[in-house]
């Protein structure tokens, strides 16, 4: 089988490029009152659809020892997550001015609400944050998502190798030994996401964010489950198999927004999950079949300029994501703690989300081309790094 990771296959860039935008367009939304982009209906497909994409890139091609991959995994998620939650801890407003506490966004530490009373209190909690609670600090908040794609990386590794041990019998009675394997990783994920919901449900919340590690360990082994189907499905080509899969990507948004429950929205970094497994699941895998769907049908649209455009933008944001998350959520918490009397009126308000995309644009070239080590990423030009191809 040919390796999808290797392959590079631009519709799946373009899908977590479409994920990352929805995801920093929510958090615009959750800064300022006077914003409503519906993300908050969009919630239960957000961050699951990247940790099911995620699963269907996993490879152990390059890596086939544990301790190769985890080193590997370690200086491009773990390291960068540490370094640049430091960074933009350093850089937060309150850090600078403790006056600006009462502004900033609150703490919540495995359900510990921490009294801050000082400046040092403030650091001592962050710190907390980035190395106790897996969450990152205040400054860089959704690196959390860093560190959990990192944690569940190396546990899918050693769940995949433990299968392949478990099943050696087994695979040497039938023709088929790869089923075995699949089978085994099916009752894991099953496993995983019941685990994550009883933790949920009853409000557990553990170190490293291990709680929501199985939540998000039952989605990335999904995607890595449906690797093989996502990829016959994007062989069929045909007027009949576009038509189908049309259909298939109607029926599949139509059943997420009947499902979904959008008050209180979904976090799977806090591990909240709504009041009923089978909305929650139901409705993440319907909104993560849609966005499949969707851009398996783009990818097959004439690239005329605009989609072309469209489609080379997406790329870039999934190519840049780490950069985009700690900078657009860090420009966020300087408008919303200095300028929130300014900002936050009818709207007035929607002028935050291009003063963010400035900053992010101009932050990508400068993380590439000169801070390129604390991203975990090799030196590029100004141009490779804004490039839309």
């Amino acid at each position: 089988m040919t390796d999808i990771a290797q392959n590079r296959i631009q519709w799946i860039d373009e899908y977590k490029g479409f994920v990352l935008l929805l995801v920093c367009l929510f958090h615009a939304e959750q800064s300022f009152k006077f914003i409503d982009m519906g993300m908050n209906s969009l919630s239960a497909m957000r961050m699951t659809a990247f940790f099911f994409i995620s699963g269907l890139l996993f490879s152990t091609r390059r890596f086939s020892n544990f301790k190769s991959y985890a080193w590997h995994k370690t200086k491009v998620l773990l390291f960068p997550y540490i370094i640049l939650s430091l960074l933009f801890l350093a850089l937060d407003p309150v850090v600078w001015n403790f006056d600006l506490f009462s502004k900033a966004p609150k703490m919540t530490i495995m359900n510990i609400r921490p009294e801050i009373a000082s400046l040092w209190d403030y650091l001592y909690w962050n710190l907390a944050k980035i190395f106790v609670a897996g969450k990152s600090s205040i400054g860089s908040g959704p690196l959390w998502f860093i560190f959990t794609l990192y944690s569940i990386g190396l546990l899918f590794f050693g769940v995949q190798k433990i299968a392949e041990l478990i099943t050696q019998p087994l695979r040497r009675r039938f023709s088929t030994p790869q089923h075995c394997i699949i089978g085994l990783i099916a009752i894991v994920a099953v496993g995983c996401l019941i685990a994550g919901w009883q933790l949920s449900k009853n409000q557990i919340r553990l170190p490293l964010g291990l709680e929501r590690d199985c939540t998000c360990l039952g989605f990335f082994a999904l995607g890595w489950l449906a690797k093989e189907p996502i990829k016959k499905m994007g062989s069929i080509t045909n007027i009949k198999g576009n038509i189908i899969l049309l259909v298939a990507t109607i029926a599949s948004f139509a059943l997420y927004f009947i499902t979904d429950e959008s008050y209180p929205w979904f976090s799977i970094m806090n591990n909240s999950l709504g009041k009923n497994i089978f909305q929650f699941i139901g409705s993440s895998l319907f909104g993560i079949a849609g966005l499949i769907g969707l851009f398996q049908l783009i990818s097959r649209i004439p690239a005329i300029a605009p989609i072309r455009i469209f489609r080379g933008i997406l790329r870039n944001i999934a190519r840049n994501a780490l950069i985009i998350l700690a900078v657009h959520w860090w420009v966020l918490l300087i408008l919303r703690i200095v300028f929130r009397a300014e900002l936050d009126k009818p709207g007035i308000a929607y002028l935050s989300v291009p003063i963010t995309a400035f900053f992010v644009f101009w932050a990508i070239p400068l993380f590439r081309c000169k801070l390129y080590r604390l991203v975990g990423k090799e030196k590029i030009s100004f141009r490779e790094s804004l490039s839309i191809r």
